[in-house]
């Protein structure tokens, strides 16, 4: 049996010089701007939408520890969160593990509604990687909308 497409859309490219790929996918959800940054933004509920994050901790006003779980295995990292725009736009990058970065951004498309787009640039292969995105896209509007009512 192979891989499945959760394990594979975290297994690194095998080369040590893997370029970085990069994935974008955005999705409408029924919240107000203010709330769906509010969410984003607290950094240690990640696990709740983005499913291979574990035991996110603070360890200070940018920098968050982290378990993750790609190919059945537990690893841990450290990332940094390097631009907080309020109701705008949240960046990050991963200091330890895989090379990894990216950026959330919130455009209000009425009082109600609002575009979240998710940015990831990866080692990861970039089809399971989009694949990913559109997984904790979901994930995130199925979280925030539930919180609405």
């Amino acid at each position: 049996m192979g891989a499945s497409p959760s394990e594979d859309a975290m297994r690194p490219s095998q080369s040590k010089s893997a370029p970085l790929n990069a994935a974008r996918r955005s999705i409408i959800v029924n919240a107000p701007v203010e709330r769906a940054y509010a969410q984003w933004a607290r950094i240690e509920e990640l696990p709740k939408f983005v499913t291979l994050l574990r035991n996110v901790r603070r360890i200070d006003d940018t920098q968050f520890s982290y378990t993750w779980g790609p190919n059945g295995e537990e690893r841990r990292g450290v990332l940094q969160v390097v631009l907080q725009i309020p109701a705008r736009r949240i960046a990050w990058r991963a200091l330890s593990n895989e090379l990894m970065s990216g950026v959330v951004s919130f455009e209000r498309r009425s009082k109600a509604d609002t575009e979240v787009t998710l940015k990831i640039r990866s080692t990861f292969d970039v089809a399971n990687l989009s694949c990913r995105l559109e997984e904790y896209l979901g994930n995130f509007k199925q979280l925030i909308e539930s919180k609405g009512q």
